[in-house]
């Protein structure tokens, strides 16, 4: 199956080899397929300087300030029809559901990408992700195509050049792509049964280093503005951070534990 994979990070250069690159590694990820996207010049001298003897650092691409920005920037320098994955810089393993644990999983492409992409063929589907929480209570062996959260920390998406699923946000703008996505095509499919280990947003780099309570609370009720019909805004209690709930025609979906929590 051909496809490609991108990787945005941001000062990180030390994170994405100690983290995600050991993940390629470990499942013998051909390095060809691999690019580094970060924000400007100046991370490209940093990064180039820091992976010059990395074999998936040989590629890295100079694409544009903030996430959502960026992930914007990648999904139009590939052509359309590329059956892209992303994978964040600080992905630490790959697992599976086993009963009542967690494991890491044999193969990448044989368990994650080649049935992702062959299970958006078959259904229509445009992308693809797995569950948000590292938490085998909440995990379901299924595939489920209704409307749900397609966590960016590692996703497939088939790529298209269409403006209406440009992301505007920073903070959720893996929850406003996957409402984007179930808008334009009724259906995103996710991996119930998968997840990954991650430290998200808890090391230096990333979106922590201009994350505040007022930031994320602008850009949560700005995507509860644009997708009214498919999610609802709410201040949680315990974080005093807004966060989305997801719904679709019948009602509010359950989301079985993967909320915003943890991730804002």
């Amino acid at each position: 199956m051909d496809y490609k994979i991108a990787v945005p990070s941001y000062k990180r250069a030390e994170t994405i080899q100690n983290k995600t690159f050991k993940v390629f590694e470990h499942h013998k990820i051909d390095p060809s397929l691999v690019s580094v996207f970060v924000a400007d010049k100046d991370e490209e001298s940093i990064y180039k300087e820091a992976l010059k003897d990395h074999p998936y650092g040989q590629s890295i691409i100079v694409g544009v300030p903030t996430i959502g920005a960026q992930r914007n920037f990648i999904e139009r320098y590939y052509p359309e029809g590329t059956q892209l994955m992303m994978f964040d810089d600080d992905v630490q393993e790959v697992q599976r559901k086993n009963g009542n644990k967690l494991e890491p999983i044999d193969s990448l492409e044989d368990e994650i990408i080649i049935p992702g992409f062959t299970h958006c063929k078959e259904n229509g589907s445009h992308v693809f992700g797995i569950y948000a929480a590292s938490n085998h209570y909440f995990m379901k062996d299924r595939v489920y195509t209704k409307l749900c959260y397609i966590i960016a920390s590692m996703f497939g998406v088939v790529v298209e050049h269409d403006e209406t699923l440009q992301r505007i946000t920073n903070h959720g703008e893996d929850y406003e792509y996957s409402m984007r996505q179930y808008r334009k095509h009724g259906i995103v499919t996710r991996f119930d049964n998968y997840t990954v280990k991650s430290n998200y947003y808890k090391e230096d780099g990333g979106l922590q280093e201009y994350r505040t309570k007022e930031y994320v609370r602008e850009s949560i009720e700005k995507i509860a503005e644009l997708f009214p019909d498919l999610c609802d805004m709410y201040i949680r209690k315990t974080t005093g951070f807004a966060e989305l709930r997801l719904k679709d025609k019948v009602g509010i979906e359950k989301t079985d534990g993967a909320s915003l929590q943890g991730f804002f």
